[in-house]
């Protein structure tokens, strides 16, 4: 394997681990108590936002695999279409629990807000370029918001550890926790996505 192929391959481990928290992380909102009591009052926002952002981040990881978009490119169209009427149904949904019932308060609805909005917009202007046959500026776009849709993985991975070994030491609540793992998430994720756009596309890896 030479190193020309290893960002993609680096590419492919992350994206199909993401995938993997996503749907369990989907399946247990479903078994689990809800952590946020406002859950309760709109339950089918809330379940809908949890069903629906699993199966984007289960089947959106099938849009980077190369084999796929070369010899079953018409799949690659219609999975991409399902994927991006319910990445705005995922997206705007999100906006509403941060903003209607967010767990942290106003700072999580400011948060919550902008990623949101950041995902929606990088999911309309990847169909933008899609449809204007822009191939390279589609795969940004569209790899930019499965960054920030998969950012809610990494936030567990802040979160939890952190709820576990800091809150008891600490003057730090779930609440405050929960947002400040919020933000280093879609900033890490936010950061590291345009750094590899950056490198696949100096490095010529950037595959249409």
């Amino acid at each position: 394997m030479t190193l020309r192929f290893f960002p993609a391959l680096l590419l492919g481990a992350a994206v199909a681990a993401f995938a993997l928290l996503g749907i369990a992380m989907a399946v247990n909102h479903f078994i689990a108590e809800p952590y946020n009591p406002g859950f309760a009052r709109h339950p089918l926002m809330v379940q809908g936002h949890a069903a629906l952002g699993g199966v984007y981040l289960a089947l959106g990881a099938f849009q980077f695999v190369p084999a796929i978009r070369r010899r079953a490119i018409g799949a690659h169209r219609w999975n991409g279409r399902f994927l991006a009427a319910i990445a705005l149904f995922v997206g705007a949904s999100a906006i509403f629990i941060g903003a209607v019932i967010p767990f942290s308060g106003p700072p999580e609805t400011v948060v919550i807000s902008i990623f949101g909005a950041v995902y929606l917009y990088a999911i309309v202007a990847g169909v933008a370029a899609a449809r204007g046959g822009r191939i390279d500026r589609h795969r940004a776009w569209m790899i930019r918001a499965y960054a920030v849709g998969s950012a809610v993985v990494t936030m567990r991975l802040i979160f939890i550890p952190s709820l576990m070994f800091l809150a008891p030491v600490s003057d730090l609540g779930a609440s405050e926790l929960s947002i400040i793992a919020f933000s280093l998430a879609f900033v890490i994720h936010t950061l590291t996505v345009e750094l590899w756009l950056r490198h696949t596309a100096r490095a010529g890896a950037l595959e249409a």
